[in-house]
C-alpha cells in the first residue's frame, strides 16, 4: 500500500512538474511560438493592445487636451495625433469599457497639470456595456490590474468584477500569466466564457452613469472640461434610439449632459460592412474629416487640425 501511494506521489509529482515546465515555456520565446502551435492557441497569441495608451498618457508630452472613446472615436481621430500634437487621442474600444475611460483620463490628468479639456466620444450602446464573460475580461479587467489602475475604481465594481470573474483571476501574477503565456490565455478565457454569466445591470447605463460621473467630479478637481458626444451611429440603430433616449433621462447624466442624445450624427447604413465602422471610401481620411465636421463642427475637439 505504502509502494503504490508512493508511485501515485511520484507520478502526481512529475506531472506537475511538466505542466509547470510547459506553461514557464510558453510565456518564452521561441517556445513561446511552438507551443501555442501544439495546444492550437495561436488565437490566443496578442494581448489586449491596451497597455500603450495608458503608457501614452502617463508621459508628460506638454498636451493640454485629451480625446478618449469607442473604436468608432478611434477611426475617426487616431491618424490625426501627429498633426495635433496639443492633443492626446488615446481613443481605443468598447470593451476597454466606461470604466476604463475613466482610468485613462485619471493617469492623463496625474502627468498633464495644464490640461484644459477632455473629450469621451462614445456610441450610445457603448455607454451600455457591462461587465461580460466574452470580451470584458480580456480589454477591461486584465488591462486594469496589469496597468495598476484597478485600485481606482470604486468597491462595488470591484465586487463585481471578483463575482463575474472570481478574485483570483484579478490577482496580478495570474494576470500576468495570462497575458504572457497564449495556452494560459485559451484556458482562463474559454473558462470564463463558459463557466461564468455576464453582470445584468439595474438599468442600461448603471455603470455608464457612476463612472461618467465620477469623470466628471475628477476633472472639475483638476479644472478640466469634460465633454461627451456621441459617436456617429448608422441608421441600422435608429429605432433602437428613442429606446435608449427614455432610459438616458433617468441618469445623472441627464443632468449634466443633456444634449447627448440630441447631436447623434445618423449615417446610412451603406457606409458601414458592421453597422459600426465606416468601411469602403468612408474609411478614407477625406470621407473621416467630413463626417468629423457634420458631427461636430468646424472647431472639432477644440479645433483638430482635420490633415
Amino acid at each position: 500500500m505504502r509502494k503504490l501511494f508512493l508511485k501515485g506521489f511520484i507520478f502526481i509529482s512529475i506531472t506537475f512538474s511538466a505542466v509547470a515546465v510547459i506553461i514557464r515555456l510558453s510565456t518564452i520565446e521561441p517556445f513561446r511560438s511552438l507551443i501555442a502551435g501544439w495546444t492550437a492557441s495561436e488565437d490566443f497569441m496578442g494581448g489586449s493592445g491596451m497597455l500603450p495608451h495608458f503608457e501614452r498618457a502617463r508621459e508628460s508630452d506638454g498636451s493640454t487636451r485629451l480625446i478618449i472613446g469607442d473604436s468608432i472615436a478611434n477611426q475617426l481621430f487616431s491618424a490625426l495625433q501627429e498633426n495635433n500634437p496639443e492633443t492626446d487621442i488615446l481613443t481605443a474600444n468598447a470593451a476597454l469599457m466606461i470604466t476604463g475611460q475613466y482610468l485613462l483620463a485619471d493617469e492623463y490628468l496625474k502627468s498633464h497639470p495644464d490640461a484644459t479639456d477632455i473629450y469621451l466620444v462614445m456610441h450610445p450602446l457603448t455607454l451600455t456595456r457591462t461587465f461580460d464573460t466574452e470580451w470584458s475580461y480580456r480589454y477591461a479587467v486584465m488591462t486594469y490590474v496589469e496597468t495598476d489602475t484597478i485600485g481606482s475604481l470604486d468597491q462595488n465594481t470591484l465586487e463585481t468584477m471578483e463575482d463575474v470573474y472570481g478574485a483570483i483571476f484579478m490577482r496580478k501574477e495570474i494576470v500576468s500569466l495570462i497575458e504572457d503565456s497564449p495556452v494560459c490565455r485559451k484556458l482562463c478565457l474559454s473558462y470564463i466564457n463558459t463557466n461564468k454569466e455576464d453582470y445584468v445591470q439595474q438599468s442600461p447605463f448603471e455603470i455608464t452613469d457612476q463612472y461618467v460621473r465620477k469623470l466628471y467630479d475628477l476633472c472639475t478637481e483638476h479644472h478640466v472640461t469634460l465633454h461627451i458626444y456621441p459617436s456617429p451611429v448608422s441608421e441600422y440603430y435608429r429605432d433602437t434610439i428613442p429606446d435608449l433616449a427614455e432610459e438616458y433621462e433617468n441618469t445623472w447624466m441627464s443632468v449634466q449632459f443633456p444634449e447627448y442624445f440630441d447631436q447623434i450624427l445618423f449615417y446610412p447604413e451603406e457606409w458601414s460592412e458592421d453597422m459600426s465602422h465606416f468601411s469602403g471610401e468612408h474609411m478614407q481620411r477625406e470621407k473621416l474629416n467630413e463626417i468629423i465636421r457634420n458631427a461636430y463642427g468646424q472647431d472639432a475637439m477644440g479645433g483638430l487640425r482635420l490633415e
